[in-house]
């Protein structure tokens, strides 16, 4: 065989390597800020009040979720909010355990752009969350709309 035909050969040889190789390694998530929904509180709230199932869909119940430290969720939270403190222990397995049939999620931190809040709900979407949003503002926001909030 000439030396170009056997190229050719090999070269249509590995497209089906090639695909393999692509279609498993494009199984990993990766996300950004364009990933990232934001909502205000009022959004929010109209989000975290869940849908009603029909004769075809099931229920769905939203959850706020407090991606801050133990110690600040303590200070001030959003009311029903539960704390899964991002970066410290095991963020995704609590995720996975805590978040487990509430749909939607709606992520807050301290303030606009919150760096906190954003990387939270990119990891809760990468890790394979569908519905996150993030309260544009945070508590900060929160509170100057004049909403409530518990804790000391």
């Amino acid at each position: 065989m000439c030396p170009i035909r056997v190229r050719r050969l090999v070269r249509a040889s590995m497209i089906p390597v090639l695909l393999t190789v692509g279609l498993l390694g494009g199984c990993s998530t990766s996300t950004s800020d364009r990933d990232l929904r934001p909502v205000t509180p009022q959004e929010g709230i109209a989000l975290s009040a869940g849908t009603p199932g029909t004769a075809f869909t099931a229920a769905t119940r939203g959850i706020w979720v407090d991606p801050r430290r133990a110690e600040t969720y303590a200070e001030a939270h959003i009311p029903d909010a539960i704390s899964i403190p991002f970066g410290s222990g095991d963020f995704e397995g609590t995720a996975r355990e805590k978040l487990k049939g509430f749909d939607p999620i709606i992520v807050y931190g301290d303030d606009y752009q919150d760096i906190l809040a954003n990387a939270a709900s990119k990891r809760l979407i990468e890790i394979g969350f569908k519905n996150v949003y993030t309260l544009r503002g945070g508590i900060q926001q929160w509170i100057a709309d004049g909403y409530k909030v518990e804790g000391k």
